[in-house]
């Protein structure tokens, strides 16, 4: 079976390894959020390739991190998704704190001498060491707000896609009451046993069935989650991996069918006779 999760997590975690890759090399300083808006001088005074390494390792553990996400849904562990969700916006906002303590990018600053009776400081290049303080400060300043606001939306960014991915992704949960049945899941819903009118096991797929378009709901790769419309079925809720067969139906007196399946055939088929079991129970 191939793994969906993995394979889109893979997506958007190998242009980030080659971005990385490309940082390794000492490269793309003016993709840096604060470096690429300062002057030739300013940026003189800046180690470019160690901080440019420092990104691209920063970058290597933000790809194995979203890999744990998807990791997380196979194994079914949710301290692992927490940690994952931890690790992501910790990396990031810990690298700008490190990075901007201690000035462990910055070149040594040049010596300064004492000249003329007033004691003013002059560089050896002749430029006054007094014009470089307030200024200076606050442009720096400056740079490490925009940097630090630029890394949390990247953080915001990831941990969103993160978030949707694994609660979208994650499985259906079928849960019987003396009333009703629940599906818990992205766009959960809870059906009276009093509103089915059949339940039914297609040996479909929902793919071969047809999904139709999706009006207000998820769509990975094979998931499906929420509401759809197509022309044999009108409006339909799924809760589907759309390419696994067979596929569980569930007609109600509302005239909107569910669709139930999962990844293995066998939990399917489970969860069929358990649920037509309580419908049948329902009719006494």
């Amino acid at each position: 079976m191939v793994f969906v999760e993995i394979i889109i997590m893979a997506v958007i975690a190998v242009p980030i390894l080659v971005l990385a890759v490309y940082f390794l090399a000492g490269k793309g300083v003016s993709l840096i959020a604060g470096i690429n808006t300062m002057s030739d001088e300013k940026r003189e005074t800046y180690d470019e390739k160690a901080l440019c390494r420092a990104v691209g390792k920063l970058l290597i553990a933000v790809a194995a991190t979203l890999l744990l996400f998807p990791v997380s849904i196979r194994l079914e562990t949710m301290w692992l998704f927490w940690l994952a969700m931890v690790l992501s916006m910790v990396l990031p906002v810990g690298f700008v704190i490190y990075a901007n303590t201690g000035n462990r990018y910055r070149k040594p600053l040049p010596e300064l001498e004492v000249v003329g009776e007033a004691g003013e400081k002059v560089e050896k290049n002749g430029v006054n060491g007094d014009e470089l303080s307030f200024t200076d400060d606050v442009m720096a300043r400056g740079k490490k707000v925009g940097v630090v606001i630029g890394v949390l939306l990247g953080v915001a960014v990831i941990v969103g896609t993160g978030a949707l991915f694994i609660v979208g992704e994650r499985e259906p949960n079928i849960m019987i009451h003396p009333d009703s049945v629940q599906i818990s899941a992205m766009y959960g819903t809870q059906i009276p046993l009093s509103n089915i009118t059949e339940v039914t096991l297609d040996n479909r797929s929902m793919s071969e069935i047809g999904a139709g378009t999706r009006t207000n709901g998820y769509g990975g790769f094979a998931t499906l989650r929420g509401h759809f419309r197509s022309a044999q079925y009108g409006s339909k809720l799924l809760f589907v991996t759309a390419t696994s067969s067979p596929t569980i139906r569930i007609d109600r007196d509302i005239g909107v069918p569910v669709f139930i399946s999962f990844r293995d055939e066998s939990r399917t088929v489970y969860e069929y006779r358990v649920i037509s079991e309580a419908f049948r129970d329902s009719q006494g």
